[in-house]
């Protein structure tokens, strides 16, 4: 569910819209700080968190390393992968000639979240900014490499 934006500030510059891929969570997790640069930011900003629920399928484990993913997973909304988004990956994956899925599903959660959210910018942090690049032509989203 997405909080409510706060009164009076300005419309985020950096992100009214954060998503994470795999590695994003990974490093948030391990506490990267890049990646905390970015989360700091987006609690400052009042932005909403997102992650995909195929990502989630990617950094879990079902080991003790999962505990630190854990805490990422609680800060944030994990969107699930249903009917309606699978269809706009698969979308994507067709416009870009690609068939990179899971990073299909990244791209698709980023574009629901605009809409969604009301939010005007997004940003997706990612390991692989050249496919999700590619998937995202022509989309109000920018693609930060972690």
């Amino acid at each position: 569910m997405a909080r409510p934006r706060r009164q009076g500030r300005a419309p985020a510059s950096l992100s009214d819209l954060l998503v994470l891929d795999a590695d994003g969570v990974s490093k948030a997790a391990a506490n990267d700080p890049s990646v905390q640069a970015w989360l700091e930011r987006a609690r400052e900003l009042d932005a909403d968190v997102i992650i995909s629920a195929v990502t989630l399928a990617e950094v879990v484990r079902g080991v003790a390393r999962d505990a630190g993913v854990n805490r990422v997973v609680k800060a944030a909304e994990v969107w699930p992968a249903d009917e309606q988004l699978a269809r706009h990956a698969g979308r994507l994956l067709g416009k870009a000639g690609s068939d990179a899925t899971v990073d299909a599903f990244v791209a698709a959660t980023a574009v629901a979240g605009l809409e969604r959210h009301g939010a005007t910018h997004c940003v997706v942090l990612t390991s692989d900014p050249h496919d999700l690049r590619v998937l995202l032509t022509g989309e109000h989203v920018r693609v930060v490499g972690v």
